[in-house]
C-alpha cells in the first residue's frame, strides 16, 4: 500500500522525534548493530522495532541463504548517496531511504523454498 505525502511526512517527522528522545534518554544500541549500521540507522531500527538483533537487506539476506518472508515490513534507514553542491555553493550529504529486515523476518533457504528464492540464493 503506497503512502501519500502526508503520511511519509508524519512518518519521518514522527521516527526523527523518536530517535532524538532516545538520543536524550542516553539509549545505547547494541552493539551487533552497530557492528553493521551507524549509531543513527542503529536507533532508527530499535525506535521502529524494538525486537531486532540482527538486520541486513533482502539482497544480503539471500546471500547468506535467507530468504525474506512475504508480507514482512522493511525497517526504514537512511543510506548517505554522497555530496551535492547548490546554487549558492554550499555542500550537503544527500540521503536516500532503504529498508532492511530483521533475522526474525526471514526463513532459512531449503529445498522446500520457492523456485525462485532457490534459484537466486544458487545464482
Amino acid at each position: 500500500m503506497a503512502r501519500s505525502k502526508e503520511q511519509k511526512r508524519e512518518f519521518i517527522a514522527n521516527l526523527r522525534a523518536g530517535v532524538e528522545l532516545m538520543k536524550e534518554s542516553g539509549v545505547k544500541p547494541p552493539s551487533n548493530l552497530l557492528e553493521s549500521f551507524s549509531p543513527n540507522n542503529a536507533l532508527m531500527i530499535l525506535f521502529q522495532r524494538p525486537s531486532a538483533t540482527q538486520c541486513a537487506g533482502f539482497h544480503a539476506w539471500r546471500e547468506a541463504g535467507r530468504a525474506v518472508r512475504k508480507g514482512a515490513k522493511g525497517i526504514a534507514i537512511l543510506v548517505p548517496l554522497g555530496t551535492r553542491v547548490d546554487d549558492n555553493g554550499e555542500e550537503s550529504m544527500n540521503f536516500s531511504w532503504r529498508y532492511v529486515f530483521d533475522v526474525a523476518d526471514t526463513d532459512p533457504l531449503t529445498a522446500n523454498s520457492p523456485k525462485l528464492a532457490r534459484e537466486l540464493a544458487s545464482a
